[in-house]
Formats: C-alpha cells, structure tokens, sequence
C-alpha cells in the first residue's frame, strides 16, 4: 500500500473534520438534505414526512385541555346541559372522539354520543342523541379520544376529561305519612318523621360520630318495634335496595328530591316495599323497621347525606338536628 504525501495519519484528521459528529445520547434523529440514515430515522418518527422537512414528533398521548358542561346542575325536564370539549396533541391533527354519560352511584349508562373523527386545538359541541332525558341524580359526562395510532385519552388532575351533572327532582308538595305524622320544618325544609310509630331516639350511643368497633357511627339509631313502617322523609327517586348480612342487613336508599340521599338499614328481611329507580312522595312507606343484619335490636339506623350515599365527594352529617324538626309534637 502507498503512504501519500501527507500521511495516513493527517488524512484520518482530515476526514473527523467533515464528518458528522454523534448525536448526543437520548437526541431525536433529524432530517437533512443528503442526510441518507439520519433522514430515514427523522421521517420514520414523524409519520412519513417530506425530506428534508422538520416536522414535529407526536405527542405520546392526546389530552382533554377543555371540557365543559353548562348548565352543571337543572331541574328535572328542563333543556338537556350543553357540551363542549377541546382535544390537544402535538403533531396530530385529529382523533377519534365519542362522550358517555353515566348516572351515579351504580354507573348506568344513560348516553354514547360518537362523535368521529374531530380537529385537535377546536372547540367541539356534542348533540344529545334523540330521546335522552336526565331524571333526578347525579351524573358523571366522560370524554374519550383515541389517536390514528390507538393511543388514547391520558387523564390527570389537571385534564380528567370528566365533567358532573346534578339533576334536582320536581318538588312535589308534601304527602300526608301513613298513620298521619304532620311534616314538619327542617334545616332541609318539611319533612317527615322517616319511622311511622312509637319511637324513641335513644342516648349518645344511638347518635351520629359515636364510637363502633373499626369505625364512627355515621347515622342516628332511631328505636321502634319490629315492624314499625319506616317512611320518606322528602320525595325522591329509589337508587338502591339491598341486603347486607354482615352490617346493615336490609336496606333502602333514597335519592331525596331535596338534593342529599337518605340511608335506611335493618328493616325486616323481605319488608322492602319499592324497587330500585321507583318515584315516592314524602311519607311513602319504604320498609319496615327490622333488626337484620348486624343490630342487637329492633330500630332504624338512618344516614343523611351531601353530595351523594357513598360516592366520590359525598359526606354523611348529623341526623339529629332533622328528627327533632321532624318529629311530631
């Protein structure tokens, strides 16, 4: 082999100045003219795109930067609430969007509105579909996207993609209790006295926040007789009726027209007296007082609640301020 004359060495220098030096660990390839590997990398990552050209690298996931709900809280057979949304993601142009609405707290589906394939960065309006309507409760409108390649919504704290509706029953005008109990004022308006009977409401041990094995008392134990008809105290729909061996035994909650939900357990086995999304007026009998489940005794265990019974947000409060308002003098 022939050395020229300015060296094998010199010319290995030579050639390290005009070759491209490595892309820093972790570096997005880029494209350039000529750019031979380097081009192929850059426009593999951004979907194909013209040499030569800088086009920026999908963002990994698209997210719900807007999601709006007006208004968030209506009456019962009012106009349905408007819907809005705004999808981001960088690098993307569209993705595929549908929105479901559930009713709370057993997640029924009330609405799918599929919506195609929608521009990222625009507002978007959702049209209910035909023959929806919202009764008395609270739902929960859910966002959902997915991107050409699959990838789908990321939710955090700050973009949930979530939005709640809070619908308020028709308040009908108070209905006379079984055996005559007259409604009284309450902090929550009239109501009825929730057990149609004899009752006695017992000492600190039968109140709200009182201590129990593994946990605080969350209602107020209200004593009857066996048997004693236990009754709405506001109207409302029935969201729940069910069995509980180990604890409340047989129960009913009501979704009070007044906005809360009301909390009735221990009625006698197979005393329940209305299903599950069934409409009662105040004083309509629910069940009857029982001592299933986990009681050493007779009597209502009777549980107000904000928000919603046992659902994200929802708190149980002190009874005992409404019994007193509410019960017959």
């Amino acid at each position: 082999m022939r050395t020229d004359a300015i060296g094998g060495t010199a010319v290995l220098a030579a050639l390290a100045l005009v070759a491209p030096s490595p892309a820093p660990a972790g570096a997005e390839p880029t494209t350039q003219a000529g750019g031979g590997a380097a081009y192929e990398a850059g426009a593999a990552k951004n979907g194909g795109a013209a040499y030569g050209s800088n086009v920026p690298v999908p963002a990994k996931r698209p997210v719900a930067s807007k999601l709006t709900v007006s208004p968030k809280a209506l009456v019962a057979g009012d106009v349905l609430p408007r819907l809005r949304f705004r999808v981001r993601q960088r690098g993307v142009e569209r993705v595929r969007a549908r929105i479901v609405v559930v009713r709370l707290p057993h997640n029924a589906l009330v609405a799918r509105i599929s919506l195609g394939w929608v521009k990222t960065g625009e507002r978007v309006t959702a049209r209910w579909p035909a023959g929806v309507a919202l009764r008395a409760g609270r739902y929960v409108v859910r966002l959902h996207a997915q991107d050409s390649r699959g990838r789908t919504l990321k939710r955090d704290a700050g973009r949930p993609g979530r939005a709640k509706i809070l619908v308020h029953g028709v308040k009908a005008p108070p209905a006379p209790p079984a055996i005559g109990l007259p409604p009284a004022v309450s902090p929550g308006g009239p109501g009825v006295f929730p057990v149609a009977g004899a009752f006695n409401l017992g000492g600190t041990g039968s109140r709200f926040g009182s201590g129990r094995t593994g946990h605080i008392h969350q209602g107020h134990d209200i004593a009857a007789a066996a048997g004693t008809p236990v009754v709405a105290p506001y109207g409302g729909t029935v969201s729940s009726t069910s069995y509980q061996a180990g604890g409340a035994g047989e129960y009913v909650v009501l979704d009070g027209a007044d906005g809360r939900d009301y909390f009735f357990a221990h009625c006698i086995r197979g005393s329940t007296a209305v299903a599950e999304r069934v409409v009662v007026a105040a004083g309509a009998q629910l069940c009857r007082v029982g001592a299933t489940g986990t009681a050493s005794g007779p009597h209502l265990h009777f549980e107000i609640w904000n928000v919603g019974w046992r659902i994200a947000g929802g708190y149980p409060i002190d009874p005992l301020p409404e019994l007193r308002a509410w019960a017959p003098r």
